[in-house]
Order: C-alpha cells, then structure tokens, then sequence
C-alpha cells in the first residue's frame, strides 16, 4: 500500500459511530467478561507504560498527564515536538497508537464515562456510551493525528465527542 493509499485509508477512518454501524464495520463486539477483563488491563498497562515513557523522557520539564481533559491538549503538543511529520515506520507506528490511543481512551472513560468496546483487534477498540449507543474510536483518532497532522486535534477530538453525548 503507498503512502498516499494509507492515507486515504486512515482519513476515512470513522471517529465516531453507533453500534449497528460499528458491528457492520469492525465485527460485533465481545461479551465474554474473562475476555474483556483482560483486554481492559491490557489497554491499562499500554496507557501506563505511555505515562511512564513520556516522564522519563522529559523529566526535566514535568508533565501533567494525569487523564484530565487538559492534559489532552498537552499531548497533542507533545506530538508536534515529537513527531512534526508522519510516522512513517508501521511498526513504530502502531505501538505509539496502541500507547497513546489507550492514553487518550482512559482520559475519555474518566472524565465521561462509557466503558471499553472490544472487536477482533486492537485496532478497532472503542468507548461505548450504552445510553446513546454511541460509539468513539481513541486509536482511529490517534492514527490520523499521527499521520495526518494537528488538523486531527486530540483535544477537537474530546470536544466533538462531548458535544455528540451532549447532543444525544
């Protein structure tokens, strides 16, 4: 796939669906409790692990990503000094999404709600807000702030969603 194919493909990466389309999309959901328990702490220790790469990394300038909204748009300027141009590299690639998707994922949790929607991979986890049944997608929102620039606002991203459930 080109580069241009990929990005394409990524653009077209819905942030946002309800259930009917998601399960049409990505494949139903799993219900099985001992499968989703160990998905959610999966997505726990990436969202950690993002944490703790990120302090090390900058320890001389203390960051404050401690799942508030704020901090949201803090990260989205530390993906303009980390990585002005796209990721090119798949592999780098998709272990930052994995880390920072589950990052931004549990600062939606913990601040609106919903809880973790597992499908066949990781690449099609979403939050799930029963009452609506809306659908978010964190890592499809990553995926395009990392290859599409700061035009995929993280922040745009969290108030998007709070204007659909505030909608709905």
């Amino acid at each position: 796939m080109t580069a241009h194919s990929e990005k394409n493909r990524i653009n077209r990466s819905p942030e946002f669906l309800f259930r009917p389309e998601a399960d049409t999309l990505y494949g139903v959901a799993v219900e099985d409790p001992a499968s989703r328990m160990i998905m959610e702490r999966e997505l726990a220790e990436l969202s950690d692990k993002m944490i703790l790469e990120i302090t090390t990394l900058f320890d001389d300038h203390p960051m404050e990503l401690d799942f508030s909204e704020e901090s949201l748009t803090e990260l989205d300027g530390l993906i303009e000094t980390l990585w002005p141009e796209p990721i090119e590299d798949p592999d780098a690639l998709d272990a930052i999404v994995a880390n920072w998707g589950a990052y931004l994922g549990e600062t939606v949790i913990q601040n609106l709600g919903g809880h973790w929607t597992f499908r066949q991979d990781l690449d099609h986890v979403s939050i799930c807000f029963p009452r609506t049944g809306l659908e978010a997608f964190p890592l499809h929102l990553m995926r395009k702030r990392l290859m599409m620039g700061a035009q995929e606002s993280i922040a745009g991203f969290y108030e998007a969603l709070v204007a659909q459930l505030v909608n709905d």
